[in-house]
């Protein structure tokens, strides 16, 4: 199978990790951008300290590990559900020195990829848990883009903190603008 190149609207300067699904990765500049491409009714999950210049990206499959009839599923990979993927990333990303006040939230995905269907809802029920799972942390989503019938893929730039979406097959946009652009708007007010 070929490598795919899939523009967000922002060309990475230095390395990218590419996350995939149930996968979190933490990092911190000079790696230059952390991504993950088609969620479905997966979501992602990312967290940027600007301080540190650290961040991480979780893309998560299913809201609960209890959904797991198997019994080794959020023991062998927590980052495939909400409630043990949530709470990991965090602790990682305060192991690499973020802090919870200074870290800004996004998340995007959550689709309903089966059109015309209520019957799973995955996507809606994982969106739920990631609000559950954020209250009980006590903290705040800055930006989200979720549901609808649009896979997404989301790219962050580790130095400004910039967060770009794609939409299906359609441009790009910033979900989270960056550093840089938080300054200017809060200057000119």
């Amino acid at each position: 199978m070929a490598a795919m190149n899939i523009s967000l609207g922002v060309r990475p300067v230095g390395p990218e990790l590419v996350v995939g699904v149930g996968d979190c990765r933490t990092t911190a500049f000079p790696v230059r951008t952390l991504a993950t491409y088609a969620l479905g009714s997966c979501i992602a999950v990312i967290g940027w300290d600007w301080k540190v210049r650290a961040g991480g990206l979780l893309h998560v499959m299913l809201p609960d590990s209890s959904m797991d009839r198997t019994g080794g599923g959020a023991v062998g990979n927590p980052f495939l559900y909400v409630d043990t993927g949530v709470p990991e990333l965090l602790r990682r990303l305060e192991a690499m020195g973020a802090a919870r006040t200074r870290l800004r939230w996004c998340m995007a995905g959550g689709a309903n990829m089966m059109a015309d269907s209520t019957s799973f809802e995955i996507g809606k029920r994982n969106h739920l848990a990631l609000k559950r799972a954020f209250w009980k942390a006590g903290l705040f989503v800055d930006s989200e883009e979720v549901g609808g019938n649009d896979s997404r893929s989301v790219r962050l730039d580790l130095e400004s903190g910039r967060v770009d979406l794609r939409r299906g097959v359609g441009s790009g946009r910033a979900l989270m603008p960056g550093r840089m652009a938080l300054n200017l708007e809060r200057g000119s007010k």
